[in-house]
């Protein structure tokens, strides 16, 4: 194993470089399906239907490499979430929220790890995630974020059969096209209107 591998993903499928506070840093992305559900945690959630239901379904981990000390390295996670039921409703977005009801969890070394599925389980439907780094432009004081970068990722399932869909970045448009949910979502919050210092991503 090198330094970048996680248990259970191995190397990252995606890394993006990104620059803040004059200090450049990585966000690393591991994609992988999963394929033991114990193996990932699923049998501490509790829930209420057979787990070899989520089997083939993707598991997500996003963390971030930037070698700077104490407040300064404070990034967070947002993911927004489409599903797409295919009777033609939808789709329902929404967006994982920090238990403070905040839209963005800042932390040291930020790391997001998502491993979807049906819930309740159902045969037929799109689900996409949109997942941004982001930083506040006083470190962690005010409402106001702005994203660094972004992926999208996710699964189509149809006739109950999973397909895991790209992992693949996002440009400024993505992001500004969520602008009008996110400022109905989170009253009081500001949201940058472009990437800072957005670099290209490259595959790992």
């Amino acid at each position: 194993m090198t330094a970048d591998d996680e248990v259970g993903f191995g190397a990252p499928s995606l890394a993006v470089p990104f620059q803040l506070r004059g200090v450049e840093g990585t966000a690393l992305f591991y994609y992988t399906l999963n394929r033991d559900p114990a193996f990932w945690g699923f049998d501490l959630l509790g829930l209420p239907f057979d787990l070899a239901g989520v089997r083939g379904f993707p598991v997500f981990l996003a963390k971030v490499a930037f070698p700077v000390p104490g407040y300064r390295a404070l990034v967070g996670w947002m993911q927004l979430v489409w599903v797409t039921p295919r009777d033609g409703s939808g789709p329902w977005v929404s967006l994982d929220m920090d238990p403070r009801h905040y839209p963005v969890h800042l932390s040291y070394e930020a790391a997001l790890f998502d491993a979807p599925g049906p819930n309740p389980p159902r045969r037929n439907e799109r689900w996409e995630a949109q997942t941004y780094l982001m930083a506040c432009p006083d470190v962690c004081r005010s409402p106001a974020v702005f994203p660094l970068l972004g992926v999208r990722w996710g699964y189509d399932l149809v006739d109950g059969v999973v397909a895991a869909r790209p992992l693949e970045g996002v440009g400024a448009d993505a992001w500004q096209g969520n602008l009008p949910f996110l400022t109905a979502t989170c009253p009081g919050w500001t949201f940058g209107r472009e990437f800072h210092d957005a670099t290209r991503s490259t595959r790992a």
